[in-house]
Parts: structure tokens; C-alpha cells; sequence
């Protein structure tokens, strides 16, 4: 065998095309299904989200609550007693949206946000959908951005009622139906309504746009909010705001000023002037209630209004009706709410009129136990935060706007900065029932030291001296984002959970205002050529001892086969009560005879064949007992992504999770006869890859899934 080193580079499929298009939710095809409904004359009734105490609920609305009791579901026309419904009555606007008795504010917040952007909104209400005609069908459709796709929602047009009116989100056009059909699919969504009781307008605002959510701490003094504002209203970013409450007492209780305390409030539009000799700063709010607005400067009845030109009042919209909408100045602002939250819209899937330049990269993982699930960093002997997924940010060029600070100062501007959004997202907890976990992501400046480094023992050893460039981002909530302005140059971005038994799905998105780089850190798949090369067995008194074995059990014909090896292999064992081993099965035995016999082409071993397995074995239980930490003669997953680095084998997270899977037992520990099935068949796997290279550059390429399948062949 040569002894040079063989690499695998997997190939992946390009996704490109599917990232715009959206799939149909649970195969559900919207037009197929209406389709079917008309040419049988009958109304869609949704198998994947039935009119019945399940759809409401688990808890506090599910089966057998008080809360539900004389709850009807009704379509629209059996709503309607005086006339017809309508999708859409004189346009969509911020004030279509009144909640209902449900904790959802934070989702009706950011669609009367929605609302102001067509552009946006058309995508997630798409327009042709009606009640009226020979093509309504009870079907309605709606689409949502969840985890890097776009999915298509369908619904009936069965809604909860109480005492023949809306039990949740209603227009105040008694006959307008697209909004409480929107809350609806979104509830199907998330498996529920009450699965939407609470969260955080972000949330909502990266469901309808695929864009990037950043919270602000008002609490904290920043002499550039205003512009902030400004510049996201500007690009068509979303907004909202909120007032924090510390008891569950104080929810939604009113201010003194009419405000309402753990309340989402959307953010609709923003103003600047000349008021006497001072300027004056507002911003305009609206609450998803449809009523109780703020009662301070610049309400709708303060007097400071008249003091303005009646056409600059006009313009502005004041006026003294309660729809749920007011303005404030922005020090008023400050002073009374607590948390800004930013939606910035993506350019990947540009709609017309969007206005909006980042350049974004989306990667899918998760956290799995004993695996990549490494929990926060500790800096103990124990801490496993190196296991997390690792992932490359190469800024390569700084924002427009620093480089024209740059040629207007010249060498005075030495320090242009990029723009670098990072989101963190744990998916699927609200549909799980499940809370959302602390999740966190920390961001380091690194090397090219680091970048290059293909052992995960290096790796592992450098991790600790690496400098953050800012603390962790960390939070109790699906998404949690961070905005930095840093230099060029390379980053480590590493997401975690708070304990190393934590397992969630997470999505991780980074946006760049210019093009940069972005990809994992796992492990490269190779085998170096030692662990390859055939052993030459050394000419010692041990090679008389094993010689002497073998022809103990050995037939006439100097070889043994299965049955004989596994009495050699076991017996040997016996003596080595420092490792934990079931002793070798039959089938093991045979698949080291398979790998190791001439060729194997043999199903039994020679003296030599034996020699060179023997050699090997006593490699392997060096390193098993290097790498065997806690001396349980076992070793769990950490040891063993060690162990396999020391032995020459490299692999991704992918394939160590699945070998482990296969070798370990149910508590994802290995012991010593399954740490030699395992080296044989990495062996095995790696040198069929080395006959394969036919360019004999020591490279090979294969798609992920044909690599996983050879992986984990038996």
C-alpha cells in the first residue's frame, strides 16, 4: 500500500433555484387542492388543520378548557349576515389589524408594519383570493419565510367564533377577512393559536420577509438612534418597540400615559422639524389593539398640534380619533419603552421597489448530544465548547460608505469597518411545544494559523486563545442577532446552546452590506498515509509469542478462520481488564479477516495476515488508552473525535455522529472491541477511496449522500 495521504471532498447540489420559490407546506398545492374543491362543488376543509379544540390549543385554549366553551366555527358568509365577505375591502392597511383574545400582538404588530411595504405584503397576502364567483372554494393560501425557504400555507376558511363574532384578530370592516385568514395560517404554522401566545415582533418580521432581526436596548445611550430609525425606515425595514415588564402581574397593564406594558406596538413612519428654536424629533406608533394610545407630547389631543401649519398636520395624518395610532417624540420614546426591534429585509429574493443591499449566506445544523452539542465555553479541563459547530467569515472589502471616508480624509481615515449581521435561530420549538432553549453565538478574530489547522486536536488546543470581539449574544427567544462594524479580515463564528446536553436544530445566517465568505469549519474528510501503509511486524520475542498463538488454533493448513480468530482475540483479552470489552463477535471477526487477508479475497487468515493485524491492534489500544480520559475503559464522543484524529482518520461532524451511532451503544460510548471494528472499517472505507483516485493526486470527489451511504456501509 502507498503511504501517501487520500482526501475526500464531498459535492453538494445547488439550492439556489428553490431559495425563492416557495414549497408547498405539508404538500399541500394550493391551486391542485381548489382545483379539486370546484370540479366536486364542495368547500375545502383542511385534514392537516381541523376545526376542533386541537387547532385552538393545548393549555390554556385546548381540549376541555373553559376558555373554548361555545366556540363555533364559521366561514366568512355565515359571518356576514348582512351582505357578502370580502378578502380585501379598499385596499390592506395598518388599520385592518385589531386583536382578539389571544397573546399575539407581537405577530399583529408586525403585520400592520407589513402593511406600509405592497412590495412585501404581496408576498406573504398573495392578491388574486376572493369570496365572490364561481372560483371561491373555502380555500385560501398565504406564504412564509421559515428557516432559508419560502413555504405556501393553506387553509379553510373555517374560523373560531364566539357568540357569532370573531374570537380572535378581526377588521374593523365587519365584512374583511385577510387578516384573521392570515393569523390563522400562521397559527397552522406553528401547530396552534395558542402557540402564539407571546413573542417577540422580530420573530413575526423575519417569518414575512426572510430578513435579518436586530433588538435595540433603548436603556443604553446611542446619540445615532434617530438616523437608525431613519436609514431602516428607509431601506424597507421593519420596526416595533415595547415596554419590558418584570412581574407577569404588570402585562399589558396601562401606563398612567396610555401606553401598555408588554405590549407590541408597530413603528409606521418618522419626522423631523423645525419647532421654534428647537428641532423636534417623532416617531409614529401604532398598537394592534386599534385603541388605547399614548396621552402625552404630540398625542392626537395634545395642544402642541396647533401650533403647525395646518397642511404639515394634514400631511402627518393627526387626528383625534382612536384607531390605535399616535406619535411620539422620540426623548418620549426613549424615556417610556425599552426595546427597539429592526427587521433588515434580504436581497435574495429581491421583490420590485424593495430597496435593500445585504449579501446573505444561510446554513443549516443542529446540536446534537455527546456530539456538536458542546455546550457555553468554561475554560475547565472539561469543557466541550470546541465540539460546537465552527463556522469561516471572510470580510473581504469594507461598506461603500467607509471607502468614501476614506478618499475624502485620505490618510487620516487608516480604519475602514464592513457591516456584519449574524442570526442565530433555533427552529421549530413553538410547533414542538417545546421552550426555547439559551441559545448563544460567540465571534472571534482568527489567523490564518486557524483557518489551515485540519486536526480537531489543534484546533481544540488553540480554541482557548482566541480574542471575542464582542461578548456573546445570548437569549431565551428563537432569533438572537448581533450587528458589528468590523474590520476585514477572517472571523469564527461558534453557535451554542447553554449545556452540552441541549439538542436543537439552528439556522445560521450572516449578512454583509459588500460580498464575503462563508462556510463550516468540520472536519476534513481524510486518512493520513500511515494509517494506511501496511505495518512491518517488528522482529522481537513478541513476534514468537504471537507466532506460537496462532498455530495454537491454527488448522493444517496454518490459517484460521472466524471461529478460531475469535477464540485467539478473546483469549487475548482476558488479560487486558483495564479496557471495557464485551469480547469480538463473529461478525467481527469476520470483517477483520475480510480486510485483512490477502486481498480479501480469503475468508480466512495466514500467519503473515495475522502479524499485520496484531500490530495494528497494538497501535490501536495505544491510542485508545492515551485518549481514554477518565480511564473508564470506555470512551465517550469527545475522546473518541480525539482518538480518530490521533489515529489518522479525519471526519466531519456528519460522519463521527453517524459511526458513532453505529459502533457505540445507547448511552454514545464505545468500547474497546467496537474501537477496532471501527478502525478496520475506516481503514476499509479509505482505501477503497485511494483506489478511486484516478487522477492519483490523492483526492477524490463524491456527492455527500454516496459518501454518507460508504460511511456507514456495514
Amino acid at each position: 500500500m502507498s503511504s501517501s495521504r487520500i482526501t475526500v471532498r464531498l459535492t453538494k447540489d445547488s439550492d439556489a433555484k428553490g431559495a425563492a420559490r416557495a414549497i408547498p407546506y405539508r404538500e399541500q398545492n394550493y391551486q391542485e387542492l381548489k382545483r379539486q374543491c370546484l370540479q366536486q362543488q364542495c368547500l375545502f376543509l383542511d385534514p392537516e388543520f381541523q376545526p376542533c379544540a386541537e387547532s385552538l390549543g393545548y393549555k390554556e385554549l385546548g381540549p376541555g378548557s373553559v376558555n373554548i366553551q361555545g366556540v363555533v366555527w364559521k366561514r366568512p358568509k355565515d359571518i356576514c349576515n348582512y351582505g357578502t365577505p370580502h378578502f380585501i375591502c379598499k385596499g390592506m392597511n395598518r388599520t385592518d389589524v385589531c386583536q382578539g383574545q389571544l397573546g399575539d400582538c407581537w405577530f399583529l404588530a408586525a403585520a400592520a408594519s407589513l402593511t406600509l411595504y405592497p412590495e412585501l405584503l404581496y408576498r406573504v397576502v398573495p392578491q388574486d383570493q376572493h369570496f365572490e364567483g364561481t372560483e371561491y372554494a373555502g380555500i385560501f393560501h398565504f406564504q412564509f419565510w421559515q428557516y432559508g425557504r419560502w413555504v405556501d400555507v393553506v387553509v379553510d376558511d373555517l374560523l373560531p367564533t364566539m357568540n357569532d363574532k370573531l374570537l380572535f384578530v378581526r377588521s374593523p370592516e365587519y365584512d374583511e377577512f385577510w387578516m384573521p385568514l392570515l393569523e390563522k395560517a400562521y397559527a397552522k404554522l406553528n401547530g396552534s393559536y395558542e402557540a402564539m401566545n407571546g413573542g417577540y415582533m422580530n420573530e413575526a418580521f423575519v417569518d414575512f420577509t426572510g430578513g435579518i432581526g436586530e433588538t435595540l436596548s433603548l436603556k443604553v445611550p446611542n446619540t445615532k438612534l434617530f438616523k437608525t430609525v431613519q436609514a431602516a425606515l428607509s431601506r424597507n425595514s421593519l420596526m416595533g418597540a415595547h415596554i419590558q415588564v418584570q412581574r407577569s402581574e404588570d402585562m399589558e397593564k396601562p401606563t398612567p400615559e396610555g401606553l401598555v406594558k408588554g405590549h407590541a406596538y408597530s413603528i409606521t413612519g418618522i419626522h423631523k422639524m423645525d419647532f421654534g428654536e428647537k428641532v423636534v424629533r417623532l416617531l409614529r406608533l401604532r398598537n394592534p389593539w386599534g385603541y388605547q394610545e399614548w396621552t402625552g407630547r404630540w398625542s392626537d389631543k395634545s395642544p402642541l398640534w396647533s401650533s403647525l401649519d395646518p397642511e404639515l398636520r394634514k400631511k402627518l395624518h393627526v387626528r383625534d380619533r382612536k384607531d390605535g395610532e399616535f406619535w411620539m417624540q422620540l426623548v418620549d420614546f426613549i424615556r417610556h419603552f425599552d426595546v427597539l426591534e429592526i427587521c433588515h429585509i434580504s436581497a435574495q429574493d429581491p421583490q420590485e421597489g424593495a430597496r435593500c443591499c445585504w449579501n446573505v449566506n444561510c446554513f443549516q445544523g443542529c446540536w446534537v448530544k455527546g456530539h456538536t452539542a458542546g455546550g457555553c465555553q468554561t475554560f475547565q479541563p472539561w469543557d466541550t465548547f470546541w465540539m460546537n459547530p465552527q463556522f469561516h467569515v471572510s470580510l473581504l472589502e469594507p461598506d461603500e460608505k467607509e471607502l468614501k471616508k476614506q478618499e475624502k480624509r485620505g490618510q487620516e481615515y487608516q480604519n475602514p469597518t464592513c457591516t456584519l449581521l449574524v442570526s442565530l435561530m433555533q427552529r421549530e420549538r413553538r410547533r414542538s411545544r417545546k421552550k426555547f432553549l439559551l441559545i448563544c453565538f460567540q465571534i472571534f478574530r482568527v489567523e490564518r494559523e486557524y483557518l489551515q489547522v485540519k486536526s480537531t486536536a489543534q484546533r481544540k488546543a488553540l480554541l482557548p486563545t482566541l480574542q471575542p470581539v464582542c461578548p456573546p449574544c445570548s437569549g431565551y427567544s428563537r432569533d438572537v442577532t448581533r450587528y458589528l462594524q468590523l474590520p476585514p479580515g477572517d472571523y469564527l463564528v461558534i453557535p451554542n446552546t447553554q449545556s452540552p446536553l441541549e439538542e436543537a436544530n439552528f439556522t445560521l445566517r450572516v449578512f454583509t452590506e459588500k460580498k464575503h465568505q462563508f462556510l463550516e469549519i468540520d472536519g476534513e474528510i481524510s486518512a493520513d498515509g500511515p494509517a494506511l501503509q501496511t505495518m512491518t511486524p517488528p522482529k522481537t520475542g513478541v513476534d514468537k509469542i504471537l507466532e506460537k498463538t496462532f498455530l495454537k488454533y491454527a488448522g493444517q493448513d496454518q490459517e484460521v478462520d472466524a471461529n478460531q480468530f475469535q477464540r485467539i482475540l478473546n483469549e487475548s483479552m482476558t488479560a487486558l481488564t483495564f479496557l471495557e470489552t464485551d469480547g469480538f463477535s463473529r461478525e467481527q471477526c469476520e470483517k477483520i479477516i475480510r480486510h485483512f487477508s490477502v486481498g480479501g479475497k480469503t475468508n480466512k487468515l495466514t500467519l503473515h495476515d495475522f502479524q499485520q493485524f496484531s500490530c495494528r491492534m497494538q497501535e490501536w489500544q495505544h491510542i485508545f488508552l492515551v485518549y481514554d480520559a477518565d480511564k473508564s475503559g470506555s470512551m465517550n464522543t469527545h475522546e473518541i473525535r480525539l482518538a480518530l484524529d490521533a489515529a489518522g482518520f479525519h471526519l466531519n461532524n456528519r460522519t463521527t455522529e453517524a459511526l458513532v451511532k453505529k459502533y457505540g451503544n445507547p448511552w454514545l460510548q464505545i468500547d474497546f472491541d467496537s474501537f477496532v471494528s471501527l478502525m478496520v472499517h475506516l481503514e476499509s472505507v479509505f482505501m477503497w477511496c485511494k483506489k478511486h483516485d484516478t487522477n492519483g493526486n490523492g483526492v477524490v470527489y463524491m456527492p455527500e449522500k454516496e459518501w454518507m451511504a460508504l460511511a456507514s456501509f456495514p
